[in-house]
C-alpha cells in the first residue's frame, strides 16, 4: 500500500480533509497536523522551515503528499528538500505568487501579522476566502483557526507570505499537481517554471479556498492520476 500524506492548512486540522477520505481507499494515509496545531507539540522556533524539517519526519520514503493551502507549501518545500520522501505532490489552492506584481502584493501583506489586529485580519482573510457555500461549516473552519496558538500560527503565517516560492518550484524532481480554486495564481506562467507541474482550475465551480471540503469529488478527481 502506498502511503498518502495529508498536511492541513495552516490553523487548520486533518478533519478537513475528512471528505476526500472515501475516495482514498487502496493508500496507506497519514493525515498530520501542523506542529502546534490542535493540541500536537509545539516547536521551540517556529518558522516555515522548522515545520518543514517537523512534518519531514513524520512522511515515510515515496509518499504521495497532497498539501492544502500553507500545507501545500509545506509540501513544495519538503519535495525540494527531501526529495525521497516525495514520490509526486499535489497542492490544493496554496498561496503561491509567480509573476513579480503577485508576489509583491503577498510579501506586502507580511507585515500586517505583526500588527495589534492581526487576528481580525487573519479571519477576515479566511471569511473572505470560503466561498459561498456551507456557510455553518465555513463558521466551523474559522473557529478552529482562531483558536490555534498564536505562537504556532504568527510565524509560519509571516514566513509563508515573505516566501518568493518560484525558486522551489523550479527546483522541484517530482511530478506535482496545483488545484486552484480560489487563489488569483497565474497557471500558464507556473506551468512554464517547470514541466511536472500540472494544473486543474476549479474556480468556475465556486467552491472557495476549501476545495477538499466543498467540492470533494471534483479533487479527487483532479488527483487520480497523481495516485497511480
Amino acid at each position: 500500500m502506498s502511503p498518502l500524506v495529508l498536511v492541513p492548512g495552516i490553523g487548520c486540522g486533518s478533519e478537513q480533509f475528512s471528505r476526500l477520505r472515501p475516495g482514498l481507499t487502496g493508500f496507506d494515509v497519514h493525515a498530520l497536523e501542523l506542529p502546534g496545531h490542535r493540541g500536537t507539540p509545539s516547536l521551540p522556533v517556529v518558522s516555515l522551515d522548522t515545520v518543514v524539517d517537523r512534518i519531514a519526519e513524520q512522511v515515510a520514503p515515496d509518499s504521495v503528499v497532497v498539501g492544502h493551502s500553507t500545507g501545500g507549501i509545506v509540501g513544495l518545500l519538503l519535495a525540494v528538500r527531501y526529495p525521497s520522501s516525495v514520490r509526486s505532490l499535489v497542492v490544493l489552492d496554496s498561496n503561491l505568487p509567480v509573476t513579480p506584481e503577485a508576489l509583491a502584493r503577498k510579501v506586502s501583506r507580511a507585515d500586517e501579522v505583526h500588527g495589534e489586529n492581526w487576528r481580525v485580519v487573519l479571519e477576515d482573510s479566511m471569511r473572505n476566502s470560503w466561498g459561498p457555500r456551507e456557510p455553518e461549516l465555513r463558521e466551523e473552519v474559522v473557529a478552529g483557526i482562531l483558536a490555534t496558538p498564536g505562537a504556532a500560527l504568527r510565524p509560519l503565517w509571516f514566513d509563508v507570505l515573505a516566501l518568493d516560492p518560484r525558486q522551489a518550484l523550479s527546483a522541484l524532481t517530482a511530478p506535482a499537481l496545483y488545484v486552484r480554486s480560489s487563489r488569483d495564481v497565474d497557471l500558464d506562467v507556473l506551468r512554464s517554471l517547470n514541466p511536472l507541474v500540472s494544473v486543474v482550475d476549479l474556480r468556475g465551480r465556486a467552491p472557495g479556498h476549501w476545495p477538499q471540503l466543498t467540492e470533494p469529488d471534483a479533487v479527487l478527481a483532479a488527483m487520480a492520476p497523481f495516485l497511480l
